[in-house]
C-alpha cells in the first residue's frame, strides 16, 4: 500500500514536469511563429542580396549569350 502511494506521487510529479515541458515547447513555437520587424528587415536584406549577387549576374550572362548568338545570326538590335 505504501509503495502504491509512492508510485502515485511519482507519477503526479512526472505529469507536472511533462506539462511544464509542453508549456515551454508551446512558448518556443509561438516565438518562432512571430516575426518581429528586425527579423522581417533581415529577411528583406537577405533577399535583396541574393537578388543582387546571384540572380543579377545570371540574367546578365543569359542576355550576353543571347546578344552574341544574335550577332552571329546577323540580327541587329
Amino acid at each position: 500500500m505504501d509503495q502504491d502511494t509512492k508510485v502515485i506521487q511519482e507519477l503526479q510529479q512526472l505529469k507536472q514536469k511533462v506539462g511544464h515541458l509542453e508549456d515551454l515547447l508551446t512558448q518556443q513555437q509561438n516565438k518562432k511563429e512571430k516575426a518581429g520587424p528586425f527579423r522581417i528587415f533581415l529577411d528583406a536584406v537577405g533577399s535583396l542580396l541574393f537578388g543582387l549577387i546571384v540572380v543579377g549576374p545570371v540574367i546578365v550572362i543569359v542576355v550576353g549569350i543571347l546578344m552574341v548568338a544574335a550577332s552571329w545570326l546577323g540580327m541587329v538590335f
